[in-house]
């Protein structure tokens, strides 16, 4: 069974206080129909593409999606952008501390306070209606993001040991935000 989709990973806080830079750039070709928030990386050739699940191979994070320059655009999209649509994009920073989903193969699962200070992978759903939705994968050992503490010691109120899919705080690790991928 699939984790079941709740909300995207999202930007909790950060060390100085400061929020993402978001910032303009291009959209590469053939890049899908991306959610608000899909992980993104910036190739070489200056454009942004859509990040992967974490495999070993080349895992690069950058930013994520905010949106579309142009503001009379459709959103949420309904279609795949042309090549070098203009886009707004969220900077990943190692200062920055994110909330993701937890799940363990693809199923929804709880997260406990063992897990902090582990690394783990992400997982980045490829399913219609769900292009770029993020999870933390504990089967992923191709590690992504380090677990900063669990939402459950930071809001008791609306989150326990015990919800599946419980909510890891996370922060990305540096070899894959300042990677290079072609």
């Amino acid at each position: 069974m699939a984790a079941t989709v709740y909300k995207n990973i999202w930007f909790h806080s950060s060390d100085d206080g400061v929020q993402p830079v978001i910032e303009k750039g291009l959209i590469a070709a053939s890049q899908g129909i991306l959610i608000p928030g899909a992980p993104l990386y910036l190739s070489q050739s200056g454009t942004w593409k859509a990040a992967d699940t974490s495999d070993g191979t080349g895992d690069v994070w950058h930013g994520f999606l905010v949106g579309l320059v142009n503001k009379s655009s459709t959103w949420p999209l309904a279609a795949e952008q042309a090549a070098n649509t203009e886009i707004r994009v969220a900077r990943i920073s190692t200062k920055h501390k994110y909330v993701v989903q937890v799940e363990n193969n693809d199923s929804d699962s709880a997260v406990a306070q063992t897990n902090v200070g582990n690394e783990y992978g992400l997982r980045v759903a490829t399913g219609a209606s769900k292009v770029g939705f993020v999870t933390m994968d504990l089967n992923n050992s191709n590690d992504t993001v380090t677990v900063v503490d669990i939402m459950s010691n930071l809001e008791p109120s609306k989150f326990s040991t015990s919800d599946s899919p419980s909510w890891a705080q996370v922060r990305f690790l540096s070899a894959v935000i300042e990677a290079e991928r072609a």
